[in-house]
């Protein structure tokens, strides 16, 4: 654990004088001292949490007894890496690096390797006709807000 119980007693210092003075705004004075021990209480056990998360993290491998670990052993490592070889060695990654913003503009490609076909159409939706007269629709919303 980091520190001491010091800084428990600190923050539970802390926290009692600021739930009783919150507390004693609104309450009688021994409702406001009940308040603050428990404010006393809640911040001391926060901060003793706090204090053993801290050692844990903090905590070198080096410094654990109950762990066997052999960094020499590659046991351990096996599956920590991976090594990726492309097919094509990243030939067409070379090229756009050679040619520059050219070569994704399509400006210096010939046309049949500018455009490929993605099977993309745009959508042609067919225009809305109106079939009835805006008498005969208002006659029938008239009729079907009756009812």
């Amino acid at each position: 654990m980091i520190g001491n119980y010091r800084i428990n007693l600190g923050a539970g210092i802390v926290g009692f004088i600021l739930t009783f003075f919150v507390a004693y705004s609104s309450n009688v004075l021994m409702t406001s001292l009940i308040r603050g021990l428990i404010g006393f209480v809640a911040w001391f056990a926060l901060a003793y949490v706090l204090r053993w998360g801290m050692g844990l993290l903090l905590s070198s491998p080096s410094d654990s007894k109950g762990f066997d670990y052999d960094p020499l052993n590659g046991q351990e490592l096996r599956g920590s890496q991976v090594d990726i070889k492309l097919e094509d060695n990243g030939q067409e990654l070379n090229d756009l690096l050679k040619n520059g913003q050219n070569a994704s503009s399509g400006e210096d490609l010939p046309p049949s390797e500018t455009k490929a076909p993605t099977g993309f159409a745009p959508l042609d939706p067919p225009k809305l006709v109106r079939t009835k007269e805006p008498e005969e629709l208002a006659q029938a919303v008239r009729h079907l807000t009756d009812k």
